[in-house]
C-alpha cells in the first residue's frame, strides 16, 4: 500500500514538472516598423539562422526606382529562457545593413522588439517597453500597412 502511495506521489510530481516545462517559455514579438526594399528578413539567433519575416502580398510604392514592401510582424515563442543574441541583415543596393540585440528572456514573459531606421542609423533593433509594445501590436493588427507572419516556435538545439 505504501509503494502504491509513493508511486502516486511520484507521478503527480512528474506531472507538475511536465506542466511547468510547458509554460517555461517566452514570447517575443518582432516588428519591422518601416517600409524597406527588402522582401525577406532573415534572423539569426546566437549565430544560427532561426526564422524569417516576410512581408507577404504585393509590393507598395511602385513609383520610386526600387520597390518598397509593407512593414511586417511575427510572434516568436522561445522554448527556453536565457540569453540570446538576435541579429538581422537587410541587404540593399548600397550594401547590407546589420542590426542586433541581446535578449535576456525569462520564463513566461512577453517582449517586443522593433527593427527600425532613422537619420542617425540606417537600421537598428531595440527592445521596447511593454506599454509601447502593446501599442505597436494593436496598431499593427489594425493597419493594412502591416503583414503578420505565422507564429513561430524557436527551439534551441
Amino acid at each position: 500500500m505504501k509503494t502504491l502511495k509513493n508511486l502516486f506521489v511520484l507521478s503527480m510530481l512528474l506531472f507538475v514538472v511536465g506542466v511547468y516545462d510547458l509554460k517555461a517559455q517566452s514570447t517575443v514579438y518582432f516588428f519591422v516598423d518601416f517600409r524597406f526594399w527588402n522582401s525577406e528578413y532573415v534572423f539569426n539567433v546566437n549565430g544560427n539562422e532561426a526564422f524569417k519575416l516576410i512581408p507577404e502580398g504585393k509590393p507598395i510604392s511602385k513609383s520610386v526606382p526600387t520597390i518598397m514592401y509593407n512593414m511586417v510582424a511575427r510572434k516568436v515563442t522561445f522554448s527556453k529562457a536565457g540569453s540570446y543574441v538576435v541579429a538581422v541583415d537587410c541587404p540593399s543596393a548600397k550594401g547590407t545593413y546589420h542590426a542586433e540585440t541581446n535578449l535576456n528572456l525569462e520564463d513566461g514573459e512577453t517582449y517586443y522588439v522593433v527593427i527600425n531606421s532613422n537619420m542617425k542609423k540606417a537600421v537598428y533593433m531595440e527592445v521596447v517597453s511593454e506599454k509601447d509594445g502593446l501599442k505597436l501590436l494593436k496598431k499593427a493588427q489594425k493597419s493594412d500597412k502591416y503583414t503578420f507572419n505565422e507564429d513561430f516556435t524557436y527551439n534551441e538545439n
